[in-house]
């Protein structure tokens, strides 16, 4: 019986999922497994097919076991976060969690951010959609500060030099979607999807 081939795009995909579930960087998960970014970016795009040996030092890594690293991807056409299952990362001033999968549009994150607090300055490729979940925030665009209340909502080109900041007496909540170039890199912190982004090494926004 010939051996079953391995889909090397799904392995490429799954561990860039992994990757991004626990907010490394490539730089940081290439350190961790002894590749250089260049590698790992090359196996996360399917350029590249890992060895057996990359294979279980990255199973190792992500504390799975090897199966659970190379199973086959599943035929569901949708993604499903539970509050319950979502895994903050902190962050300089409030935290912040992945809502999207692994479908390439788009990256939904939600951001709790604390009082007085602000993000880095972003600039990045495609769009940006915020919602404002809970508090007041100010997002400022280049120059431009726009004031936003619990329910109001702003999209912009995410080109623009955009800080978020926290101006209320309480901790404020904010959805956050970006639509990215596809042809690239995973959604995670730092250089994503093959864009340069600016002032996001803790935050991507």
């Amino acid at each position: 019986m010939p051996e079953r081939e391995i889909d090397a795009g799904w392995i490429g995909r799954r561990i860039a999922q992994l990757r991004g579930e626990r907010g490394w960087t490539l730089a940081a998960l290439a350190g961790r497994v002894d590749l250089s970014t260049t590698q790992l970016s090359r196996i996360e795009s399917s350029a590249r097919q890992p060895s057996l040996g990359t294979l279980i030092e990255l199973a190792r890594t992500f504390g799975v076991t090897l199966s659970e690293l190379v199973e086959d991807e599943t035929t569901t056409v949708y993604h499903l976060t539970r509050r319950a299952d979502l895994v903050p990362r902190q962050i300089a001033g409030g935290e912040l969690s992945t809502l999207s999968g692994h479908f390439p549009g788009i990256e939904a994150l939600h951001l709790a951010l604390q009082c007085g607090s602000a993000t880095p300055e972003a600039q990045h490729s495609g769009e940006e959609f915020l919602c404002v979940l809970a508090g007041t925030v100010g997002v400022t665009l280049n120059t431009d500060t726009l004031d936003l209340d619990r329910g109001d909502a702003l999209q912009f080109p995410a080109r623009l030099p955009h800080v978020i900041s926290n101006t209320g007496e309480e901790t404020a909540e904010v959805l956050i979607i970006s639509t990215h170039i596809l042809n690239s890199q995973t959604p995670g912190s730092g250089e994503t999807r093959g864009q340069k982004r600016r002032g996001t090494e803790e935050l991507s926004i």
